[in-house]
């Protein structure tokens, strides 16, 4: 069975956006480097070091399947169908939208946070689930069901914004990260103790 792992960029200050849903200062590295690297027909190229290439491919080969908040799909407009290496996705939501099924991948809404991360490993089989966005991130770590939180940490202080992590009951305790420095970001990598 894979693991259920959370990965966001982040600022110093622990934001994942600016107030307006922006994030603009927390791409700038999927810009800085010389590695084409495409995740998914719905994603822009990024050119990032080889160092983030590989780190951002191994990920996406990883995963069977993504779980999304509604907020953020509909920030995204569901990436399209798209989500990123094209593996089903599942939404935490109470209010399904009326339009689908449309194009892409599979896409299954669940209520709670417990059944979306259950559907989620029933679609990854042995690959992991990966987790997209604060409030999933925060049911999963308050449910006792993630494995791995990846903090690609920005070298910027937004000030204001949309927390990640804030708000989680706590405490939760992790590993001692292991770290990837790189043109603009540090990647940081830590396990959920259980």
């Amino acid at each position: 069975m894979g693991e259920v792992a959370a990965h966001l960029a982040m600022s110093l200050d622990g934001f994942i956006a600016d107030p307006d849903d922006g994030c603009d200062d927390l791409f700038g590295f999927y810009g800085s480097g010389d590695v084409p690297v495409k995740l998914s027909e719905g994603f822009p190229e990024l050119r990032v070091s080889q160092t983030t290439a590989d780190l951002l491919t191994g990920e996406v080969a990883g995963a069977g399947a993504t779980v999304v908040g509604r907020r953020l799909y509909d920030i995204t407009n569901g990436w399209d169908g798209h989500p990123g290496g094209e593996v089903p996705m599942v939404v935490l939501t109470h209010r399904p939208p009326s339009d689908w099924p449309r194009g892409g991948v599979p896409i299954h809404f669940e209520t709670s946070v417990e059944a979306a991360v259950a559907r989620a490993r029933e679609l990854a089989g042995d690959r992991d689930v990966a987790i997209a966005g604060a409030t999933v991130t925060r049911g999963c770590l308050d449910a006792g069901l993630l494995d791995i939180i990846q903090v690609s940490l920005v070298p910027v202080i937004l000030g204001a914004g949309i927390p990640w992590l804030a708000g989680t009951r706590g405490p939760v305790r992790l590993s001692d990260p292991e770290v990837l420095e790189d043109r603009g970001v540090t990647h940081l990598r830590y396990r959920v103790r259980r």
